[in-house]
């Protein structure tokens, strides 16, 4: 064997493959609730998301990784290869970076999400939302004023939260339960391993 054969991390390859599936059938489900879309319509819309967010994250990952000092890129190599953090001087500091590093995936999750089925719903004729007003004061329309009038928002406004509102659940849903199945999953392997 070479020395510098490269490494495939296929167990990560399997578990980013179970997560995917697992986001793309709960959030295909809140999607077809929320936005009231078919059933096939809502799976590939959801698959098509996750794909795009899972893509954005990975080159967001890889990018950014190179700027990690020394420690945080052992963690990092060690827990994809190897299944387990590296319990030494370096612990003490990474739960803060975990936590926040989990935190900014959740965000941006959601924004490529968000932007990704509007794309998606564009692109196949789907896309229901009312245009965004130019100069709401001056020349607003009859439905508009009587929505404005009664809910405090406009047509555009209304729709666009509700769009807002499906996609963060799903998103929140699904990232939800992929931190549970995390949690089991380090309980077992450290049963497994008896720590």
């Amino acid at each position: 064997m070479n020395e510098f054969e490269p490494v495939f991390p296929l167990k990560a390859v399997a578990f980013q493959l179970m997560f995917l599936l697992i986001a793309i059938a709960i959030e295909g489900n809140v999607l077809r609730l929320r936005l009231r879309l078919g059933y096939q319509t809502s799976i590939q819309y959801a698959t098509t998301i996750n794909l795009m967010s899972t893509v954005v994250g990975w080159f967001s990952f890889l990018a950014l990784e190179r700027f990690a000092d020394v420690g945080t890129r052992a963690q990092i190599i060690s827990y994809v290869m190897f299944d387990r953090l590296i319990t030494n001087g370096l612990w003490p500091g990474m739960e803060w970076k975990v936590l926040m590093a989990g935190l900014l995936a959740l965000f941006v999750a959601l924004v490529v999400k968000l932007k990704g089925l509007e794309l998606v719903m564009r692109m196949t004729g789907k896309w229901t939302m009312p245009e965004k007003p130019k100069d709401l004061a001056r020349n607003e329309k009859r439905a508009d004023k009587y929505e404005r009038a009664r809910t405090g928002r406009n047509l555009y406004q209304r729709a666009s939260n509700h769009l807002i509102t499906a996609v963060l659940q799903a998103n929140a849903f699904s990232f939800s339960a992929l931190l549970i199945l995390l949690v089991l999953r380090s309980y077992l392997i450290a049963a497994e391993r008896g720590v």
